[in-house]
């Protein structure tokens, strides 16, 4: 549904999913499927502009992986959208440092958008 175009639906699916695994804990499946599970459903509320929710998500994601890029880069541009900007440019930094130099270019650019911001703060 996602790919679809129903980002709500997408919201619902992934907050099923991840009631059903924490319904499951201790024999669910592992923090890493969970932690793919929030970093998705930040990506939805990206999608919907729901700040304060992604963060929250990749937040969550990030306690079960804190090797998960993915959600790093999507808490740094939900931060940026919150105007935390120092936290935002500590998520993205960590970002590219972790990246191969051809993975860079969406971290980068959203970095030069963080300190742009900082320097008309």
């Amino acid at each position: 549904c996602f790919s679809k175009g129903s980002i709500e639906e997408s919201v619902r699916w992934f907050s099923k999913g991840l009631w059903l695994a924490d319904a499951l804990q201790p024999a669910g499946p592992p923090g890493e499927l969970r932690s793919i599970l929030h970093s998705n459903r930040a990506f939805a509320y990206i999608k919907l502009r729901k700040w304060a929710d992604a963060e929250r998500d990749c937040s969550a994601s990030l306690a079960l992986k804190t090797d998960n890029a993915k959600a790093k880069y999507r808490r740094a541009w939900a931060r940026f959208e919150l105007g935390k900007c120092r936290e935002a440019l500590t998520d993205v930094d960590s970002v590219i440092s972790t990246l191969p130099a051809q993975s860079r270019g969406e971290a980068e650019e959203l970095r030069q958008k963080i300190v742009k911001a900082m320097g008309s703060e």
